[in-house]
């Protein structure tokens, strides 16, 4: 497993490489007064890492490694607060899980006031006439992702939780009964990628593996920082572990998940599989799931386990471009490294 803290730390500070290439283009583009990506330095990619070496701090406290993870975590944060806290598009805050971490571990005030900054911008962002927040805003259709779900309502809801901020909680409660309510597929209980609110039209394809692991680490997170006294938690639950159910159905002989979970011929996909067993896995611990569902979990955590190599997990399909836009590239990216590290911290299987 350090082989994986080591290339988890090494790709936080740096992914994604900027080839000269980029920005000679990038610099073309800004002279000619054309529109630029911004160099947003807190994204999802990188939170997932960050989230999966705080959890691998948290175990392992009293350890060299430990000292690292926490320099490495304060040169991450540190640099995106020099650059004044600027959040860019709704997936950075996904960043914000391990902030709060590294706030309660050194108490050091601009890490809250980098989280406040997180839900300031949070709470400013554009919404639909159903209180959803679009991927994008600004942009002509107000489309709602499933990826949005993993990427902001666990922030929130650890946000309030902590901070005790309960009107944080109460804006994730709202994304996830959002989704479920309008994003879902009534025939399959499985998740389209995302949906618009106002044409009531569903987007993408059903079961996509990774909008699938978003929507469940979404809920599974936050459900374990919501009280379980608040009217929303009961009704919650019981969606998430219908999902969970049906979920499983699709899991392969291996252990493994497609990248489309009903498309069982096709490849695998690490991230996908590492998103759904981590959000089984955390809610067994939090007893939001019952036990019938390890055995499954341990399965699947095994095969992927063998999988991992140098401290890298390959067959990890490529970023998704849009709706139907997943290109059919495998390789090591981080989004199948960082959620399963946080899978294999949580269920101590792989200790090196």
């Amino acid at each position: 497993m350090l082989e994986m803290v080591k290339n988890a730390e090494k790709q936080l500070l740096c992914y994604p490489k900027r080839n000269l290439g980029y920005r000679l283009k990038r610099g073309l583009r800004i002279i000619t007064g054309r529109k630029v990506e911004p160099p947003d330095k807190i994204n999802w990619h990188t939170g997932l890492l960050a989230k999966s070496l705080a959890d691998y701090y948290m175990e392992n406290r009293n350890t060299e490694e430990a000292r690292i993870i926490l320099n490495c975590l304060r040169k991450y944060y540190d640099r995106w607060i020099r650059r004044g806290c600027k959040m860019y598009y709704l997936d950075d805050a996904f960043s914000g899980m391990a902030l709060i971490d590294l706030h309660q571990i050194t108490g050091e005030e601009k890490y809250k006031q980098a989280a406040d900054a997180m839900v300031k911008y949070l709470f400013a962002h554009e919404t639909d006439r159903g209180g959803a927040m679009p991927y994008r805003p600004g942009q002509k259709n107000g489309y709602v992702f499933a990826d949005g779900i993993g990427m902001v309502c666990p922030f929130l809801c650890k946000y309030g939780s902590v901070y005790g901020d309960m009107n944080a909680v109460g804006l994730g409660v709202a994304q996830m009964q959002n989704f479920i309510e309008h994003g879902m597929d009534e025939k399959t209980g499985l998740p389209y990628h995302g949906y618009e609110y106002e044409s009531g039209v569903k987007y993408g394809i059903i079961g996509w593996g990774r909008a699938v692991g978003w929507l469940m680490i979404g809920m599974a997170e936050s459900l374990a920082y919501i009280e379980p006294d608040r009217p929303s938690y009961e009704t919650l639950k019981q969606a998430y572990r219908r999902i969970v159910d049906k979920v499983e159905a699709y899991q392969l002989e291996s252990g493994l998940y497609a990248w489309q979970l009903e498309a069982k011929e096709g490849p695998v996909d690490t991230s996908a599989t590492a998103m759904i067993l981590y959000a089984i896995a955390r809610s067994l611990n939090t007893k939001v799931l019952i036990g019938i569902h390890r055995s499954r979990m341990v399965r699947g955590r095994e095969a992927l386990w063998s999988l991992v190599k140098e401290g890298r997990i390959e067959n990890c399909l490529a970023e998704c471009q849009g709706f139907a836009m997943y290109p059919q590239v495998y390789g090591a990216y981080p989004w199948s490294l960082g959620p399963a590290l946080s899978l294999f911290v949580m269920t101590k299987e792989g200790e090196s």
